[in-house]
């Protein structure tokens, strides 16, 4: 730009001062050397805007190249962060889902247990139940044979008894039976002692009925104890 300011500045100053002839030779001179300066100055000029616009397109494309980049990684981090996100929802819910399964499956079986436990209550209730009804009809049917046998032991003891001290066959004359012991049992106890038979094991008390008896069969007790202690039971007249 300096250079086509003299440049013209020059044109001025020899238009000023030559001839007509001298004036239209050096005019195309000028014009030519004008020509030459002009194309040297404005030659730079278009090939630093070209580079200006290289540098402009090159710089905007590389913006465009970071920004995409900066697209995609911020893409590829929000894909990173929801598969992160997802990965932790489904294993809390996996984790909830086995924490239900564990309480449920412990509930299960605390409930088995304690039916089980409430069965084998009821069960041995109905067992000690029934034991106790067994051993209750065993202790009356026990009960029942003792009194019987006891009965029939005294029925026969009573006999045996009877048969001892009374003399079947023999008569007085009147029918009445006739007693052929060499002792009377009312004789002992107006002593005031208790005399039983050992053959019979039955005792007699004072202010019993007398029998008559064999002595050598007599026992003789001072009280109604030492009788039972030694087995022998009361006679009942």
């Amino acid at each position: 730009m300096h250079l086509s300011f003299y440049a013209l500045s020059s044109v001025v100053f020899i238009f000023g001062n030559s001839s007509q002839k001298k004036r239209h030779a050096k005019a195309s001179i000028i014009v030519a050397v004008l020509a030459f300066i002009l194309c040297g100055a404005f030659a730079p000029t278009t090939k630093t805007e070209a580079d200006s616009s290289e540098a402009q397109a090159s710089l905007s494309s590389k913006k465009k190249a970071d920004e995409a980049k900066k697209r995609s990684e911020s893409i590829a981090s929000s894909a990173k962060a929801e598969s992160k996100r997802k990965a932790r929802e489904k294993k809390a819910a996996s984790e909830k889902k086995t924490s239900e399964e564990a309480e449920s499956n412990k509930a299960a079986s605390e409930s088995i247990a304690q039916a089980q436990a409430s069965s084998e209550s009821l069960a041995r209730a109905e067992s000690e139940r029934v034991a106790k009804e067994e051993a209750s009809r065993a202790s009356e049917s026990a009960k029942v044979q003792a009194q019987a046998e006891s009965e029939s032991v005294a029925a026969a003891q009573t006999a045996a008894d009877q048969s001892s001290t009374v003399e079947p066959a023999a008569s007085n004359g009147g029918g009445h039976p006739v007693n052929n012991g060499d002792m009377n049992t009312a004789d002992a106890n107006a002593q005031g002692v208790i005399v039983g038979n050992a053959n019979s094991i039955i005792y007699h008390v004072p202010g019993q009925r007398g029998y008559r008896m064999n002595s050598s069969n007599a026992v003789y007790f001072n009280t109604e104890a030492e009788a039972q202690a030694a087995g022998y039971r009361k006679a009942y007249k």
